[in-house]
């Protein structure tokens, strides 16, 4: 483009100036190098007399010009004086061995060669550095344009619509892809601009999704928490609410959240599940949160137990595996909704994988809840394994498994004094390096469940392998009843290696998209709409208007279907769990069992 030809015929003024410049300063101090040289006169035995002579034979020569003259002495006298340091005295036929013995090691030689030309780039460094303000400022702009061409020329060569793979022609999710790409601003046919210095680098747009804060929490948006205990073993779940600003004529805040606590529910609810050692506070969860309260939905933001500042009350965490506690949250929301209101589930990362894991495993018995109408799956790994994370995100993922460990540790001393086994493996998670020796040593403690109906509860594996079987989300993606969208970019460092190997088991399915973005990061996603103005630094989260579109797209195609005389989104009955038990085994018969 035109911008891009002017940054680039900027950057070569600016390189041949300071080239020119840099050649010149290296000639001038070549010549006052030698000049030096040819100055140096240190102390010698050499009689006066000898040196008179030198002078009158030299003053005799007419050839011989005033520059040669002093360039031969001072070579001569360079040569007399690297004799006398190295040999310690001017005589030519003096003692060998006695000069080999004083001459300098490889070692010093090289590194006084080494200092030397340090010296000399320095010299010519601080030639070339602009002398007045007026030049500083100019010096200063270069290099700002410089890097600023650079990071243009890379935004638009990461500018590009994203790439979606699944069964959009035909079946369940041809109306929604339809919908999401009908017009050329559409989500999934328009192109995504990432953020100049943020969102253009995979490891900035990751942590500014982790470190900002979210929106603020000053405005009319009703947030309040709920714990649940679960019934299966009595740990304790937090449920962080927030509720869309209310109208002229709505209910007053108090009657909003009681309706919220005991129903009956008359919007639409979105379930949010954050990462690996988060909670929902994070800025990402955060933010999308406020993304579908916006649109006149309540969100809700699940923290995994041990998480968010609940309290423990058993001795097992939160697993990739375990399903138990999203199903004891979808079962307690679904019984507060009013008869016709739709539940989405949304997952970032391992919570990702955790929603898609369980839409998985109740389509595979055929007890999926009449209201859950859709999910959607951000940096999902699909295949969790020790082998698919490199350094040095292994090392610090553990870091905070074993903080997670060491914050609720109270509450593990009991188990800890009465069981030698978990005892044992606490010890050596709370020294491992990774996630992976840390997934191998709590292995046989860890809470896990059944596949398929009744979904019994179970404790150990025996060994990390048949944990990341189990926990790998991939196995029973085919089975998924509703729209799934499974969102990922092409720079995320931490799951990309995983999802990409399995993706032929979600395009399997026709109810499953799969979208990929050509940068994004993991869960980061700062893009800069050209209609927005905001380029530069934190904008906002491209995957949070993906979500919402594609939720808005989902229930726009239920009640269509539903006008239409169409109920099949309904979902299917359970009818015996022999059956699907028997489905099961030949599906993706167990790697391991389990002790109980």
């Amino acid at each position: 483009s035109r911008s891009s030809c002017c940054w680039l015929y900027a950057i070569r003024v600016v390189v041949t100036i300071i080239s020119l410049n840099t050649m010149a300063s290296d000639t001038v101090f070549n010549r006052n190098e030698r000049v030096t040289a040819g100055k140096a006169k240190p102390k010698t035995n050499v009689d006066d007399h000898s040196v008179q002579e030198e002078e009158c034979d030299l003053l005799l020569t007419p050839s011989a010009s005033l520059d040669e003259r002093e360039l031969n002495k001072g070579e001569e006298e360079s040569e007399e004086a690297n004799r006398l340091r190295a040999y310690g005295t001017l005589d030519k036929d003096g003692d060998e061995e006695r000069a080999i013995q004083k001459r300098p090691s490889l070692s010093r030689r090289l590194s006084e060669g080494v200092s030397r030309e340090l010296v000399r780039r320095r010299s010519s460094i601080q030639e070339n550095l602009p002398k007045t303000p007026s030049g500083w400022a100019f010096f200063l702009s270069s290099i700002a344009t410089a890097i600023l061409g650079y990071e243009v020329r890379l935004q638009s060569s990461l500018t590009c619509p994203p790439l979606v793979f699944g069964q959009t022609n035909d079946g369940p999710l041809k109306p929604i892809y339809d919908r999401l790409t009908r017009t050329k601003d559409a989500i999934l046919a328009r192109n995504i601009q990432p953020s100049l210095f943020v969102g253009t680098r995979s490891v900035l747009t990751s942590t500014a999704a982790y470190i900002m804060g979210g929106p603020p929490s000053t405005d009319d948006h009703i947030r309040f928490r709920q714990v649940l205990t679960m019934n299966q073993d009595g740990a304790t779940i937090a449920l962080d609410w927030e509720l869309p600003p209310p109208h002229s004529d709505a209910k007053s805040a108090e009657e909003r959240k009681e309706q919220v606590l005991n129903g009956p529910i008359q919007q639409p609810v979105i379930l949010i599940l954050h990462g690996i050692n988060n909670d929902s506070s994070f800025g990402y969860v955060k933010s999308l949160q406020r993304t579908c309260s916006n649109r006149g939905w309540i969100a809700v933001g699940m923290n995994f137990r041990g998480c968010g500042g609940a309290p423990v009350t058993t001795p097992r965490g939160y697993t990739g595996a375990y399903t138990g506690d999203i199903r004891g949250v979808v079962q307690s929301i679904s019984a507060r909704l009013e008869e016709g209101v739709s539940l989405f589930l949304v997952g970032n990362s391992l919570g990702g994988n955790l929603i898609t894991k369980y839409l998985g495993e109740e389509g595979l018995s055929g007890t999926l809840p009449k209201c859950v109408a859709g999910g959607i799956s951000l940096g999902n790994p699909l295949h969790i394994h020790s082998r698919n994370i490199s350094f040095p995100w292994g090392h610090m993922l553990s870091l905070g498994a074993r903080k997670g460990v060491l914050q609720n540790l109270r509450s593990f001393l009991p188990m800890m004094k009465s069981s030698e086994q978990f005892r044992n493996a606490t010890g050596k998670a709370l020294v491992a390096s990774t996630i992976g020796e840390f997934d191998e040593a709590m292995a046989p403690i860890f809470i896990r469940n059944e596949q398929t109906y009744p979904f019994s509860v179970k404790i150990g594996y025996e060994d990390g392998e048949g944990y990341w079987h189990d926990a790998s989300s991939y196995r029973v993606i085919r089975h998924v009843p509703v729209p799934l969208l499974l969102l990922t970019s092409q720079d995320d460092f931490l799951v990309y290696k995983g999802s990409t190997g399995k993706m032929s088991y979600s395009v399997s399915n026709p109810n499953v998209m799969v979208v990929k973005t050509k940068c994004g990061g993991h869960l980061g996603w700062h893009e800069s709409p050209p209609d927005t103005g905001n380029v530069f630094g934190f904008g906002t989260s491209w995957a949070d208007t993906a979500t919402a579109d594609f939720i808005e797209a989902v229930l726009y195609s239920r009640s269509s279907q539903t006008l239409n005389g169409d109920h099949s989104w309904l979902g299917t009955k359970y009818k015996g769990h022999k059956k699907v038990e028997a489905a099961a085994e030949a599906f993706d018969p167990p790697l391991l069992r389990a002790k109980l």
